[in-house]
């Protein structure tokens, strides 16, 4: 009998609503990406060193900017009996060092983030699993929980506690929430990963009854993009970067605007209307084709150059013979 069907039979009738609940919210979110999903997984895969400065607020950790972000594979199979469940999520590391992280990015308290953050950290622990004859060691990634809206059910930090054969073990899993944080104090602590998500501060329902906090609003976007823009002047950011965080405010901005008429004119206003293919991600590709085109006039080894360009590769080296054949004519 799986594990998972074995653990549901063991379990006192007081606990199995949750359980019921619990599973009916996996599946669901095995089914559904939300905007602030797609956002939260673009910037990891697309700016992963936007993610440094929050790591060192959550963790209190002291990583420079220009430390490597290792990304991994992000997708594991959660088995209860013949349904297979995938859970999508962050997994990575900073500046080469085995210590792996996970931050769950969650809208509201539901009742399940604490058992979803152990069984993708269980997942993790598994795959990262050494084994010797006698001893096999499971290393759980550091996790967090990145909240987005405003609530007083939010804990401060969720505490996982394990009862094991050999004793009880228990620890933290920090909490961060967006609503402490203003525009200011993420530019000022270079929490730009969590700019996409300022919009989770506004109460919509109000708003749309206000003009005067609709121009505020579109007022403090402006100057952000301002700011966004010296930041790119002065070399702090990429442009890549730049318009990869406008992007995801838009597509935020949008998704949670869409019912409220008011306050989707004012977003409409002030957005860029890009969404996940921004200009920018072009462009980067765009330098990537001419890079390898010149790789390959430069006689470097083929399977060299598709190892470190491997999405662009085909299109260099296709660059790379149409401009040998024109030059050839």
């Amino acid at each position: 009998m799986p594990v998972g069907l074995e653990f549901e039979k063991r379990v006192s009738a007081k606990k199995m609503p949750f359980l019921c609940v619990y599973k009916e919210r996996r599946k669901e979110m095995s089914n559904k990406n939300t905007p602030y999903d797609d956002a939260f997984r673009t910037l990891i895969t697309d700016c992963n060193r936007l993610i440094i400065p929050l790591v060192n607020e959550i963790f209190g950790e002291n990583y420079d900017l220009n430390e490597k972000v290792m990304v991994f594979s992000n997708e594991f199979f959660i088995t209860d009996g013949d349904d297979a469940e995938r859970i999508t999520d962050s997994n990575f590391s900073i500046g080469g060092r085995k210590r792996k992280y996970h931050i769950e990015c969650q809208s509201s308290p539901d009742g399940t983030i604490v058992v979803r953050v152990f069984e993708y950290a269980t997942q993790v622990a598994k795959t990262d699993s050494e084994n010797s004859l006698q001893e096999t060691v499971f290393t759980l990634p550091h996790s967090a929980v990145l909240y987005l809206r405003d609530s007083e059910r939010v804990p401060n930090e969720h505490i996982i506690t394990i009862d094991t054969p050999g004793g009880t073990v228990s620890y933290s899993v920090p909490v961060l929430k967006v609503k402490d944080y203003s525009m200011e104090e993420m530019l000022d602590k270079k929490l730009w990963f969590l700019l996409p998500f300022y919009f989770f501060r506004y109460p919509l329902n109000k708003q749309e009854k206000d003009n005067e906090s609709i121009e505020e609003m579109k007022k403090t976007y402006l100057q952000l993009w301002d700011s966004l823009e010296d930041m790119v002047q002065n070399q702090i950011i990429s442009e890549l970067e730049k318009s990869a965080i406008k992007a995801m405010c838009d597509k935020i901005a949008t998704a949670l605007s869409e019912h409220y008429e008011n306050v989707k004119k004012g977003v409409d206003a002030v957005m860029g209307g890009k969404v996940l293919d921004y200009e920018a991600k072009q462009i980067r590709n765009d330098e990537r084709i001419n890079i390898i085109a010149t790789l390959f006039k430069m006689n470097i080894d083929e399977e060299v150059i598709k190892k470190e360009y491997p999405d662009q590769f085909e299109a260099g080296k296709a660059k790379f013979l149409s401009l040998q054949s024109a030059s050839t004519v």
